[in-house]
């Protein structure tokens, strides 16, 4: 150990470079493995390599710029990615929003800091003001289950102007406070000057970069570069405004909000930039602030994290209930509001940082947030997703439309063998109305011999395809070289307008991807089509029997009309016995499908509690219509089953079904901040049934 103190902190500026992307790059994949969010093993990676740590890098100027510019940045992306035209339709009850969920828990926490923790007026109110901020890290969740148009979600993304900016403003009093800057001028000083910089930057910088836009309209280059220097032009000026750079970056971020487009290209690129190097450079120094010592030595720093965690959580559920109230909302509408608001990350971290480099806040405080970050993205995950599954479920929406899904069908091939069962199966799902023609595709990862590998691969396809082109079928092949194979996958879906995947399952076997995942789980996270995940040992005539397994809620997936139809189409070209598993609610909604079978052919039952309780022949084959995460209709239960029985045998012949889902990503998405461990959750509220079944025993006869 002596030697390792002898050597550490490193310095050299390029190893401790290398490091740290390496960090970046690796951390995400080892966390999510244990469902821990991006943002939090990132932090707990700068926990480890820190001063408080192993001691492998130590604050430097080089680390510190990357740090000061993420900071910067996270605040220009909350700016950015708030909907203002949303945010105009509901003003009023935003305002009323902000303005509850900003004096409630500052009023409270102050308190707190004042008469529980004893601590001094600026860092109380230093501290207390941390309670106002909310990021919305659950956004993707509520997006997910699409109901990102609720009165309640719409207000939550309100109040986070208001709050946000309100705290930003203190935040300025408080720091020139500190420096000794408050006087009888400073008032008028800091009121003017940020008068100034919100017109020069709300009002000035967005009609220049519309004309720099349009001007300079080819060169995506310098359009981001022009973005880059707004942002630190924006802070600096905000440091002369006598205020901490980061208002200055999160009114940049508003001001240039109705400039960039948020599906546009200059955005993908300012989100990845961001999300893949300054974010991460200022998680991981937040998380060398942490000094995990003080919560082994004793219990006062715990006691200490908890209080803060609870006051957190107490105070935002405070003011969500009175809006909620006010507003005379439904209890799942008030729930979500508390979910959306309830979180702390982005701006709560930049305050702890400035806040701890005044000297206003000490070690125990910044190990206090870090967990308080961690249990109120937590909370805010689960509550969020529960309330926001039972407002959907209440709007029983349905978004099919004719023209939404048209059948385009993409088969990615990696087994040429196996192309006359793929394309088979989808000329049967396929309408009878439909021209469209199924698109095999070739991929190949880009290397030297891309092309001569793809040339193979196509005459392949091409021979076993033959036989089905001159039955009729329609088939336009497609072949892609791109970076690696789910890559050029969910590329060719866009390129293609693609309706459906149909992915061939193969089982994982190494270490590799163990830890990056098989090509069907990528593509399973990363698309948003349908996806058709199986394993046909045989041609689908020659099966004798169907199992149809149908997760609980299914119906109410906005795509489950779409859904309904492609399996019946497929179950009515099958003459063998048909047998459908759902929940009473499910069998009643299939109602009308079901009268097309005989009553000879089809049965019906109640889902089992284990898919290893039916007879398995080798000529069945297992339909399960499953769901991704963070959907209405997921089920961890039924998800679980499927995948241990899909492990369990390579003998048997199955489809699970994934429907379409619809999605709008938040500005931390890419960083895994929004996957908080859902699953986990539901292991701990599956506990008592694990134990009902330890100890069941069978009915006497």
């Amino acid at each position: 150990m002596n030697f390792w103190y002898r050597h550490m902190p490193l310095n050299n500026p390029v190893l401790v470079l290398a490091i740290t992307l390496l960090i970046i790059l690796l951390s995400p994949l080892l966390y999510r493995k244990f469902r821990i969010p991006g943002v939090i093993g990132l932090i707990i990676s700068g926990i480890i390599i820190g001063p408080h740590g192993l001691k492998i890098i130590s604050s430097t100027s080089s680390f510190d710029f990357f740090s000061k510019t993420g900071m910067l940045y996270i605040m220009f992306l909350a700016g950015l990615e708030i909907d203002m035209q949303e945010f105009s339709k509901n003003k009023n009850k935003s305002l009323i929003f902000g303005i509850l969920t900003f004096c409630i828990p500052i009023l409270i926490g102050y308190g707190l800091c004042v008469y529980f923790f004893h601590m001094a007026f600026w860092p109380s109110l230093l501290l207390a003001s941390m309670f106002s901020t909310h990021t919305l890290i659950s956004y993707p969740i509520v997006s997910q289950m699409g109901v990102t148009k609720n009165r309640a979600v719409q207000v939550a993304f309100g109040g986070t102007i208001i709050t946000d900016s309100a705290v930003l403003i203190l935040l300025g009093i408080i720091t020139n406070a500190v420096k000794g800057d408050l006087n009888g001028s400073f008032f008028i000083k800091t009121l003017f000057s940020i008068s100034s910089l919100f017109i020069i930057v709300t009002f000035l910088i967005p009609r220049f970069s519309r004309w720099f836009f349009k001007v300079l309209d080819n060169n995506a280059g310098s359009h981001y570069i022009y973005v880059l220097t707004i942002v630190f032009i924006s802070g600096y000026f905000s440091e002369l405004a006598g205020v901490e750079p980061i208002i200055g970056a999160f009114l940049a971020g508003l001001g240039l909000n109705r400039v960039i487009p948020h599906n546009g290209l200059l955005m993908n690129r300012i989100l990845f930039v961001g999300n893949t190097l300054f974010i991460p450079f200022f998680l991981i120094s937040a998380g060398m602030l942490v000094n995990p010592s003080l919560f082994i030595n004793g219990y006062t720093a715990l006691v200490f994290a908890a209080i803060l965690s609870l006051a957190g959580l107490f105070t935002k559920y405070i003011a969500a209930a009175l809006t909620a109230w006010f507003y005379k909302y439904t209890k799942f509408e008030r729930r979500i509001l508390f979910g959306l608001s309830v979180s702390h990350a982005a701006a709560t971290l930049a305050i702890i940082k400035v806040g701890y480099d005044l000297k206003l806040l000490d070690m125990q405080v910044v190990n206090g947030t870090i967990l308080l970050i961690l249990i109120s993205c937590l909370v805010s995950s689960f509550v969020t997703e529960k309330a926001a599954r039972n407002i959907a479920l209440n709007q029983n929406v349905n978004t099919d439309k004719p023209d939404q899904h048209h059948g385009r069908y993409l088969i990615p091939i990696s087994n040429p063998e196996n192309v006359q069962r793929l394309m088979e199966l989808a000329h049967i799902l396929k309408s009878k109305d439909s021209k469209e023609p199924v698109y095999p595709l070739s991929v190949i990862e880009d290397t030297p011999k891309a092309n001569q590998i793809l040339q193979t691969l196509r005459k392949s396809i091409d021979y076993y395809s033959e036989p089905l082109i001159n039955s009729g079928y329609s088939i336009e092949p497609i072949k892609r070289i791109d970076v690696n194979v789910i890559e050029g996958i969910i590329g060719a879906a866009k390129s293609y307008d693609i309706s459906d995947i149909f992915i061939t399952y193969k089982n994982m076997q190494s270490t590799t991807k163990f830890i990056f995942g098989n090509v069907h789980d990528g593509v399973i996270q990363k698309s948003v089509q349908t996806i058709w995940l199986n394993r046909l040992l045989q041609p689908f005539t020659s099966y004798k029997a169907i199992y149809l397994c149908i997760t609980p809620r299914a119906l109410a997936e906005p795509s489950s009309g779409y859904i309904s139809k492609s399996l019946w189409r497929l179950l009515l070209q099958f003459k063998g016995p048909v047998s459908v598993f759902a929940d009473s609610e499910t069998l009643l909604g299939l109602q009308q499908w079901f009268q097309r079978f005989s009553a000879a052919s089809l049965t019906t039952g109640p889902l089992p509690d284990a898919f290893s309780e039916f007879e398995i022949l080798q000529d069945t084959l297992f339909l399960f219509w499953n769901a991704r995460e963070r959907t209405v209709s997921y089920n961890y239960t039924f998800d679980t089953m499927v995948q241990g029985f899909v492990k369990q045998s390579d003998v048997r012949s199955f489809i699970t079904l994934y429907p379409e889902i619809y999605i709008d990503h938040g500005q931390l998405d890419d960083l895994g901040v929004s996957e908080i461990a859902n699953p986990n959750y539901q292991r701990i509220l599956n506990i008592p049934d694990r134990i009902t079944e330890i100890f069941k025993t069978d009915d006497v006869k």
